[in-house]
């Protein structure tokens, strides 16, 4: 690491607040981008760090250290977090300095839509929040959180907006064995650079209703005039998938893109 980057984060370092008898966590990486996110979730959250070179002695006052899954074996240490997200790097850490009491409650929150928000908070403590890449990827994002977790108190919480998609999520939930509440998510979008995931937050802590049954999955004329909307867009103007293929994409049968292909390649072109 160069003299001068070394000298800043030292420099750094000494800007986050240390609270009374708390040890310092420490941050072992040089992976620029993952020291510089860290350092500002670190501040965000008002928490004693120290930076420390691999080269360098662990300071007695250090409780655990955060690096890279790549320099993990590089740390000789009995307490390490290996970064995924700074939130979630920082949520293990504290309860690490806490003594890691196991975690009794956890509550997952699902915001719906094409690209579902998902946060999983940890006896009130955000661990992660992200994108689901699809509405049926939630339920995989779950299942792994529960085997991670297997002795907690599991809650699921799904957002009652974008009816189509919240229902194709719920659905597989259910099939998966979960047990899900449906909340009100009104005011709970935030003005901010992650809407779907701060509202997955929100939605994490409030408390729904459990429907007893599968939801149906019939797309509204609306729902499906979007789709056909964007299939123009995506295709550059050049084409509008059918009503059929529309609501094919819009109960997770299709992909946009297969239905843009598949209408491309019909004998009648744009029909």
């Amino acid at each position: 690491m160069a003299t001068d980057e070394r000298t800043l984060r030292r420099f750094l370092s000494h800007w986050v607040t240390i609270p009374a008898r708390m040890k310092a966590i420490g941050l072992m990486t040089e992976d620029s981008k993952v020291y510089f996110e860290m350092l500002e979730a670190l501040r965000k959250h008002d928490l004693k760090f120290v930076s420390i070179d691999f080269s360098e002695p662990i300071p007695a006052n250090v409780g655990v250290i955060i690096t890279t899954e790549g320099e993990r074996e590089k740390v000789d240490f009995d307490r390490v977090i290996t970064y995924p997200e700074p939130e979630a790097a920082i949520a293990r850490a504290r309860r690490m300095l806490a003594g890691e009491k196991a975690v009794k409650d956890i509550m997952i929150g699902i915001d719906p839509g094409v690209k579902p928000g998902f946060a999983v908070l940890a006896d009130g403590i955000v661990l992660t929040r992200s994108l689901a890449s699809s509405p049926e990827a939630v339920a995989e994002m779950v299942d792994d959180v529960v085997k991670e977790y297997p002795t907690a108190t599991i809650i699921v919480r799904l957002g009652n907006g974008d009816r189509t998609n919240r229902n194709r999520i719920f659905n597989s939930l259910w099939d998966s064995g979960q047990m899900v509440e449906i909340v009100d998510e009104r005011n709970t979008t935030k003005r901010s650079q992650t809407p779907d995931e701060d509202a997955a937050v929100e939605i994490a802590m409030t408390p729904g209703y459990r429907p007893s049954k599968r939801q149906e999955t019939e797309p509204c004329e609306g729902e499906i005039r979007n789709i056909q909307r964007i299939s123009r867009l995506e295709s550059n103007g050049t084409l509008t998938v059918s009503r059929e293929l529309a609501k094919k994409v819009a109960i997770g049968e299709m992909s946009l893109k297969d239905a843009i292909e598949r209408q491309r390649h019909r004998p009648n072109g744009n029909n």
